[in-house]
Formats: C-alpha cells, sequence, structure tokens
C-alpha cells in the first residue's frame, strides 16, 4: 500500500523554541524535538502563576503548552482527559540538544516509546538529572544515537549528524520517508566552535525534500552580525585583566564548552569561580572536578581578597551583590546567562540592583543561533524542495532561494502533504 508522508508542527510556530515537528506515514510517527515553552514574561504561566501540583501537564495541555497528540504520554498523566496515553508502539522521538525548549516535555513521555539523542546529550540529561535540575514530569530514558548511523523504524530511516550550537551534543537529523528527506536542523550556527559540523549536515541532506530550519536570529531584523566564541574568551580575558576587585557573571552552564574555556582563562589569572551549589554539582557530575560551590567558601574570604574569584549568579540571589565587595574595580559579565536579554522582566530588575551596587555592566556573550546571512547560505547550500522557517517570531524572513517553495509552519496539527 502507498502511503504519503505528512509533516505537521506542535510548537515553535511564532515563538522561539518549544519545538515539536512530527513526520507522519501510515501509522507510524517520528517526532523531533519536544521542548517546552519558554517564554520569560509571556504566557499563562508567568509571575507567581504556576501549573498546579499533580496538575502540571494536564493545565500545560488545557492551555495549549503541550501538544493534544494521542498516544504519546504516559497513561498514568492522562487520567481525567479525553486523550489516550501510552505507546502504540509506532512512534518514536528523537531530540537534537539538551536546552528546555527542545527536550522539556520529555518526562511526560510514555516510556515504552524510544527517545534517542546524541551520546554527549543523553550524558547531559542525566547529569542534569544528578544535579536536581532535571525534566519535569521525571528522567526519561534516552538511548544514544551515534552520528551517522542509519537507524529503520517502521519506514522511516532516521540519521543524526552532529551541528554546532551553544550546548554539547547538538544534533540536525535526516529523517528518509517514502516522499523523500525531511531534515531537520535544530539549533544550529557557523560561528561557533565547530562550523565544520553545521557545513558537513548541510552537505549531507543537500537537496532534501523539505528543510525544517530555525530563524530565531531573523526577529533581530537582521542587524547583528555573530562574533565567534573566540572573541567571547578574549573579551573575558581581557575583563579580568582590567578589573582589580571581584568579578560577578551569569554564564549558561549547559554551554560547557565555554565553562571549560573560562575555566582556563580564570585560573591563569589566579581566580576561582564560584558557582551555585546545584551549577556545581551539575559541573561536577560532568567531570569538571573543579567547580567549586559557592557555598563552600567563608564569606570573608571573598572580602578580604576579591581579586581571587569570580562569582556565577542567578537570579534569585541578586541581592548578594551588597553582601560582598563592589562599588568601583568590580564588574558584572553578561555571558549569556540568565536572566537571558531585555525580553525577560528581570533583566530590567538586575540592572536596577547593579545601579544600587554602583556595578559596571558588561556584555561579552554571542548567540548559538546563526545569524539570518548564515541561515540564508545553510538554505542555499542545502537547497531543499520545500522550506520550513521554525523556532522565530519572524519565519516569514527567511527568503527561499529560486526553485525552493516556502511553506510557514501553522501550529495546532494541520498537516503538510510531501508528496
Amino acid at each position: 500500500m502507498i502511503t504519503i508522508a505528512d509533516i505537521s508542527f506542535w510548537g515553535g510556530v511564532g515563538v522561539i523554541g518549544s519545538s515539536k515537528v512530527l513526520i507522519e506515514q501510515g501509522e507510524w510517527r517520528v517526532l523531533l524535538d519536544f521542548g517546552l515553552d519558554f517564554q520569560p514574561g509571556a504566557g499563562l504561566f508567568r509571575g507567581s502563576v504556576r501549573p498546579r501540583p499533580g496538575q502540571i501537564l494536564k493545565d500545560r495541555l488545557r492551555v495549549g503548552g503541550a501538544p493534544w497528540i494521542p498516544h504519546l504520554y504516559r497513561a498514568d498523566a492522562m487520567a481525567g482527559l479525553d486523550l489516550a496515553g501510552g505507546s502504540d508502539g509506532h512512534t518514536a522521538l528523537f531530540i537534537t540538544h539538551g536546552h528546555i525548549d527542545h527536550v522539556g516535555l520529555t518526562g511526560w513521555v510514555d516510556p515504552d516509546i524510544p527517545i534517542y539523542a546524541s551520546p554527549e546529550t543523553q550524558r547531559l540529561l542525566e547529569a542534569l538529572s544528578d544535579s536536581g535540575q532535571g525534566t519535569e514530569g521525571g528522567q526519561a530514558k534516552v538511548q544514544a544515537l551515534q552520528a551517522g548511523a542509519p537507524l529503520d523504524f517502521g519506514p522511516f530511516r532516521i540519521t543524526r549528524y552532529p551541528v554546532d550550537h551553544d550546548v554539547v551534543g547538538a544534533s540536525g537529523y535526516s529523517v528518509e520517508t517514502d516522499d523523500g528527506i525531511v531534515a531537520f536542523t535544530g539549533d544550529i550556527r557557523l560561528h561557533g566552535r565547530h562550523p565544520d559540523r553545521s557545513l558537513h549536515f548541510a552537505e549531507q541532506v543537500q537537496g532534501a525534500r523539505a528543510l525544517v530550519i530555525e530563524g530565531t536570529t531573523l526577529s533581530s531584523g537582521f542587524r547583528h552580525a555573530q562574533k565567534p566564541e573566540c572573541d567571547v574568551d578574549r573579551e573575558f580575558e581581557n575583563c579580568l585583566a582590567h578589573t582589580p576587585g571581584l568579578v560577578w557573571m551569569t554564564m549558561y552552564p549547559r554551554n560547557l564548552e565555554r565553562v571549560e574555556a573560562f575555566l582556563a582563562i580564570a585560573r591563569r589569572y589566579d581566580r576561582t569561580i564560584l558557582w551555585p551549589d546545584s551549577q556545581a554539582r551539575f559541573l561536577a557530575r560532568w567531570a569538571l572536578g573543579e567547580a567549586q560551590a559557592l557555598s563552600d567558601v567563608i564569606p570573608t574570604a571573598i572580602a578580604e581578597h576579591p581579586e581571587r574569584y569570580i562569582i556565577q549568579m542567578e537570579v534569585s540571589e541578586i541581592p548578594r551583590l551588597l553582601e560582598f565587595p563592589h562599588g568601583p574595580g568590580t564588574v558584572f559579565i553578561h555571558s549569556n546567562g540568565e536572566p537571558l536579554g531585555p525580553f525577560d522582566p528581570d533583566y530590567a530588575l538586575l540592572h536596577e540592583w547593579l545601579t544600587l551596587a554602583h556595578v559596571p555592566f558588561w556584555s561579552i556573550g554571542t548567540s548559538g543561533h546563526a545569524s539570518p546571512d548564515d541561515l540564508r547560505l545553510l538554505v542555499e547550500k542545502i537547497h531543499p524542495d520545500i522550506l520550513f522557517p521554525l523556532h522565530s517570531m519572524e519565519p516569514d524572513r527567511l527568503l527561499p532561494p529560486p526553485g525552493t517553495k516556502r511553506w510557514l509552519p501553522e501550529r495546532g496539527g494541520r498537516r503538510f502533504s510531501l508528496a
């Protein structure tokens, strides 16, 4: 029997993050990513409003924060809902990387549904769970899928390829269907430490029937070039060289390559980075044994020798600015950590505290997402028949090359036929 492959989008439409791409052929389904909506300061669950304990998934489903897809979630989590739980035996989930907006709902997936990711992502999620930062609903069992090794699942053949992003283990996928290949970039960039990975992925999926590509930076209005990670390292070193006192910092601990680079630079300047307890546990679980917790250091030691320390700050701990030496000679480094940016209500609050404490603010990060020019380059290299820009507030700003049709994804299960 001839079946037609369809693709539908259950997240990432009109927003940055929350990716969920469903490919169906006959009774078989491949789901690419299963991210949690992450919109600081937006959405129905914000401020002090949270999903109710014991009703978390149900509340998310009822407000559209999780997709209404049958035979995907654990049966016990579906009690009282008119939605079939438990595996149908014909669904598999593939994760591109370990950011919450791509993996955050996996804890609710029925355990009989296989979940695949890179070995590094598998290890990352285990380390996060062991340090108390696991996914909502519990820790899903993730199987490691080796790069370049095709996996047959029903009528599909799925191949994982490493790509460059600001987290270890980032992957893109090729899903072979009877109607051609569907390629999914996940989150991708060309200005990081491994642009060769992203370009290799593009080469491997050239001529795909459909390309689903992230478009985060399209919302920047095509204005901002992306600096390479080596520039971030140099700026961090320059900051340490010119700051005689205490350095405060917020960076994203899952960006482990940057963590390792910053640790090496800090050592050269005889400084120790002090981490919040949960982050120190995570880094130690990752085998970065030198990650020292702030709680393990006597505050007077920092007060007496502020030039020896860098303190990684959590948003909830902002008032600690007043506990340690502040004012002239100190600095606050923002390196893509939380609060993530001006769209986050805590960002303005952070600046109010820095003004109060007379601590200068220095932004030295770079995006984990390809610039608009690099997105166009990747699309031109792959040159698919159909282009689906996703993971963007302005996907219509990505224009396809001649010969490629652009279809804008629609959230809520509208199927696009690949035949």
